[in-house]
């Protein structure tokens, strides 16, 4: 009895007074609990800790169906209607289901594999706006520092307008030069010519002509004299012989001066006119060169277009044959011929195709819509994306100027409808070329 009163007083004073090591263990298992970590709230049931991982789950779930969505338009299977011609879907606040902007029958979402609805919308998808011809301008084949620049970003210049200046000290020096060598090829040119030789070089020459000539009949009446007193033996052979040969001398020198007048009157052999005619070309094609280049050292625009960017200022070093030198002045474009390029993902390349009529609307102003065209459909996939580029023609309306609102680079909205595109010379600006384009 004793014994076992002992043994229940030891126990009860080990739990009444636990050792060091046994009250870190109770510790560490009450934290791992996760109704006593998070606690209870009284009176209120579990922990709103027990619904925490579900609120994430749901909230995950959403977040993806949204992302799905989203790609699911941007493929062009959910897309908005557009309102009636020239307000924008967001504008009209006209359903999908609601009519086209020609007023035929409701536009319906096209479903994969089936043939579009004429009218139908095809694609909506989004874009960049780009010019149709843009042009990078630099002096032609010059180099040297700008002397005088005439523009701004943002000016809108005609063609053939001076830009900038070149300093122009060699090429005008190598223009005087080239005109110092044409002249001098021309005076070798009629040197050699008939008309070259002077009036009293021709003289002289027919003088010596005429002295021969005496020469010659005097030579010849001496040879007649001497034959007729050989006859009486007075003139021996020796001296008959001598006046012979003195005439045929005279004979020959009368031929030579009768050439040497020929010649003189004639000019130069054929050949040497002709290689002196060859530098003669050969000199203006230089003075030709030196001319363009010279004309180069005023930069001028080649067409009408805006400026959009200013490359080199007054004092700049520009060298278009240079790598590490400024090779550009200015870059312009023609503002009234835009473009709009779109990348269509390789499952609805089909449906595009060249003429099909379109709708731009720019994020800037979706209220503000612009009439355009299918223009092409680049050769070439990109097979980083597995997209084809495709480029839209813009129209304009008449009135507004190039620039002024639809700029490079803008972000916007190409909805392409299932009809061709009529170009309406009322309300389009015209690009020039619209009797020759035809749909496919």
């Amino acid at each position: 009895m004793s014994v076992a009163t002992n043994t229940s007083t030891s126990e009860n004073r080990s739990q009444a007074a636990p050792s060091p090591d046994g009250a870190l263990l109770v510790d560490r298992v009450q934290q791992l609990r996760l109704d006593t970590q998070l606690g209870r709230s009284p009176g209120n049931g579990r922990s709103r800790a027990v619904w925490l991982p579900w609120i994430l789950v749901i909230l995950m779930a959403v977040a993806w169906a949204g992302v799905g969505i989203r790609a699911y338009r941007n493929g062009g299977l959910i897309s908005p209607a557009p309102g009636p011609e020239g307000t924008s879907p967001a504008a009209s606040g006209t359903p999908a289901s609601s009519s086209t902007s020609s007023g035929g029958p409701p536009s319906t979402t096209p479903r994969p594999g089936s043939t579009p609805a004429p009218g139908e919308l095809l694609l909506q998808i989004k874009g960049n706006v780009i010019p149709s011809l843009q042009i990078n301008l630099s002096p032609d084949d010059i180099s040297g520092v700008v002397e005088e620049i005439f523009f701004k970003e943002g000016d809108r210049v005609k063609q053939g307008q001076v830009l900038a200046r070149i300093r122009n000290n060699r090429y005008l020096h190598d223009y005087y030069a080239a005109q110092a060598a044409v002249a001098a090829a021309k005076a070798r040119l009629a040197d050699l010519t008939g008309a070259a030789v002077r009036p009293e070089e021709r003289r002289q020459a027919e003088a010596e002509l005429e002295e021969a000539r005496a020469a010659w009949v005097r030579a010849d009446q001496e040879v007649k004299r001497l034959s007729a007193q050989r006859n009486t033996g007075t003139v021996s052979a020796q001296e008959l012989e001598r006046a012979d040969a003195d005439l045929k001398a005279a004979a020959a020198r009368v031929a030579r001066l009768e050439a040497s007048l020929a010649l003189l009157t004639m000019g130069a052999r054929r050949e040497r006119i002709e290689a002196a005619q060859a530098e003669l070309r050969q000199a203006e094609a230089r003075l030709q060169e030196a001319h363009r280049l010279l004309r180069n050292c005023e930069v001028r625009a080649p067409i009408d277009g805006t400026i959009l960017t200013k490359v080199a200022d007054r004092g700049a070093l520009v060298s278009p044959m240079s790598f590490n030198v400024a090779a550009g002045i200015c870059s312009m474009a023609d503002l009234a011929k835009l473009e709009v390029e779109i990348d269509v993902p390789e499952r609805q390349i089909t449906k595009i195709r060249r003429g099909l009529d379109c709708l731009v609307q720019a994020d800037a102003d979706p209220n503000r819509p612009y009439r355009a065209v299918v223009d092409r459909i680049m050769p070439i996939a990109d097979d980083t994306k597995n997209v084809i580029k495709v480029r839209i023609r813009v129209y304009l309306p008449l009135g507004e100027e190039p620039g002024s609102f639809l700029k490079p680079k803008m972000s916007v909205v190409a909805t392409i409808y299932n009809r061709p595109f009529v170009f309406n010379t009322a309300t389009d600006q015209p690009w020039g070329d619209e009797d020759r384009r035809t749909p496919e």
